[in-house]
């Protein structure tokens, strides 16, 4: 199901076509097809995976434009993306629509608004939340196999994910992997941490549990536990994120693999499955 924002303008349904398409042009992620009257600025971010088209369209798709405030007019532009979406995404291609408002003059519309809007972030991302979960409760039955990670976890993954490259060029290391994982016949999903150290040093934030491996022996356990037992080998890192990034301190490599032999930690004991990281929802 698709979800949908409209722009208008005040007074005119006129804009600049031309520099619209010179400034989406210039912007990452986005990619513009078509030719005549219709043009589509699509919309891929790479990082977060997530996609979306801007549409140049002829005449006005919204419904019942009669009921809304005569004095805004449709300009023929709007954005689409799926309804079934993870709200941070949402917010970066909100970030362009800000952008977009500011440029250009647009206000912004949506069926479940009241009336047409000027820019409120607040106001677009709770429509569209509300938007989702009225769905999902409309449709439960059809979400049993998509996974659920919480909302502040993934928050935490994403904007790692968004700044990873460049904390890796800072501190000259490479960030351990994250791995997802869910419980066997449930929704329930977690971020985990694969604590191989050969791959890295830099412990990414919004972990969960974690993948010890012993030769053949593979657990999982609470990424609170092993903190407690190597927490004071690890230095916070300054990433400007409002959350901690770890590095484990190279002198003290030995010392933890040390600790993952002997110590026994409490394990998982619920059967775990590896989860498809694209699929999941936040809801």
């Amino acid at each position: 199901m698709k979800f949908q924002y409209y722009f208008l303008k005040e007074g005119t349904r006129v804009y600049d076509r031309a520099e619209f398409v010179t400034y989406m042009s210039a912007q990452k992620y986005i990619k513009f097809e078509g030719e005549g009257q219709v043009k589509k600025a699509y919309y891929h971010d790479s990082v977060l995976d997530f996609d979306a088209v801007f549409v140049m369209g002829n005449h006005s798709v919204i419904d019942r434009i009669e009921r809304l405030n005569p004095k805004y007019l449709d300009t023929n532009l709007y954005v689409e993306f799926e309804l079934l979406s993870n709200t941070y995404k949402v917010n970066r291609l909100v970030d362009i629509i800000k952008e977009l408002c500011e440029k250009f003059d647009f206000v912004v519309y949506n069926p479940y608004f009241e009336d047409v809007s000027k820019f409120d972030r607040s106001l677009l991302i709770n429509c569209f939340n509300i938007c989702k979960n009225a769905y999902k409760k409309k449709f439960d039955d059809d979400f049993v196999n998509i996974p659920r990670i919480s909302s502040d976890s993934l928050e935490k993954v994403y904007a790692y994910l968004e700044n990873k490259e460049q904390i890796e060029q800072n501190y000259e290391d490479k960030s351990l992997d994250y791995l997802f994982v869910g419980e066997s016949g449930t929704r329930n999903s977690y971020v985990c941490l694969d604590l191989d150290l050969s791959n890295g040093t830099i412990i990414p934030p919004g972990c969960k549990l974690v993948k010890i491996s012993l030769d053949d022996n593979v657990y999982f356990t609470s990424f609170e536990e092993v903190y407690k037992k190597i927490g004071k080998f690890c230095e916070a890192l300054n990433c400007g994120l409002p959350f901690n990034v770890l590095k484990i301190k190279n002198k003290y490599i030995r010392k933890i693999n040390k600790i993952l032999t002997k110590t026994k930690f409490n394990r998982v004991m619920v059967q775990l499955k590896n989860v498809d990281f694209e699929k999941v929802l936040d809801l």
